[in-house]
């Protein structure tokens, strides 16, 4: 069973985000320091171990905010700019949803609670120091809806006949980009230096990904629009969303057995993704 200054440890380093092997070397390094204060405080004021371990920890702080500013240094400058992507994006949406309902008369309001909703949950996450979640795999889910919810945002800033659509439209596609950025960062933290292939893996994956999660839902949503009821169709868009998700998790437990079996599966969703490309906007021959 583990001690309280074991659990305690463990905690702190639950609120931290990086790679198994830097875990089991904070968690060893922090355990060594606490158990060198508690056996100083059991020798210097004559405290029970168990006293000795309780004051220890309350010397050296509460759990989550020692795992946020562990966490702070090990990923620099990420949480600023999540704050500035959150804070970017609910400026941008208030901003779309008021020119929308100035120049047309109406607006989206179910879009507007959406990217709102999102953009509020991007602020309170990297904020969080109170209880622990798998913060890398919410936090890309969340930036993945958001880059979705932003791209119908820029469809909607299309459609608006007034000036004011080129700078929104730029504002719109500066926050997409921010947020392709932090999910690319994020999910390939873990891989040093010489796990390249991994990075280029997942950066193969996560633009794949964005294309073919974006026109799924583009043709299910355009579809309950058109339609305005389920129908079977909607099941069968969704179907490259679950080819793209198996085909990614089966690259991931490939790679480390055989690299070139694993490129060869994430390079089928991009030629897809180019096929498709090719199909709607290349040449027409009669």
């Amino acid at each position: 069973m583990k001690s309280k200054l074991e659990r305690y440890v463990e905690n702190i380093v639950h609120h931290t985000e990086s790679s198994k092997k830097e875990k089991e070397d904070l968690y060893e390094e922090l355990l060594i320091h606490l158990q060198i204060s508690r056996d100083y405080l059991i020798e210097a004021e004559g405290l029970t171990s168990d006293e000795a371990e309780e004051r220890a920890m309350q010397l050296f702080g509460q759990e989550g905010e020692i795992g946020s500013q562990i966490q702070q240094a090990l990923f620099p400058y990420r949480k600023e700019l999540m704050l500035t992507l959150s804070i970017s994006s609910i400026i941008a949406t208030i901003s779309i949803y008021l020119l929308s309902l100035f120049v047309e008369g109406d607006a989206y309001i179910g879009w507007l609670c959406y990217s709102m909703v999102l953009s509020s949950m991007l602020l309170f996450l990297p904020l969080n120091q109170h209880f622990h979640i798998n913060k890398k795999f919410w936090i890309n889910g969340l930036l993945i809806f958001h880059t979705l919810g932003h791209l119908y945002g820029w469809l909607i800033v299309g459609q608006l006949d007034h000036s004011g659509n080129v700078g929104l439209t730029i504002w719109v596609w500066l926050n997409i980009a921010l947020s392709i950025v932090l999910v690319y960062w994020i999910t390939t933290y873990d891989y040093g230096s010489n796990e390249k292939y991994m990075k280029l893996l997942h950066g193969l994956n996560i633009a794949s990904g964005i294309i073919v999660i974006g026109i799924s839902l583009f043709l299910i949503i355009g579809g309950l629009i058109m339609i305005g009821e389920f129908h079977f169709m909607m099941v069968v868009f969704a179907c490259p969303i679950a080819v793209w998700t198996a085909l990614y998790m089966a690259q991931v437990k490939l790679a480390k057995r055989n690299k070139k079996a694993a490129f060869v599966l994430g390079m089928i969703p991009i030629v897809a993704c180019i096929i498709i490309f090719v199909l709607m906007y290349g040449p027409v021959r009669y």
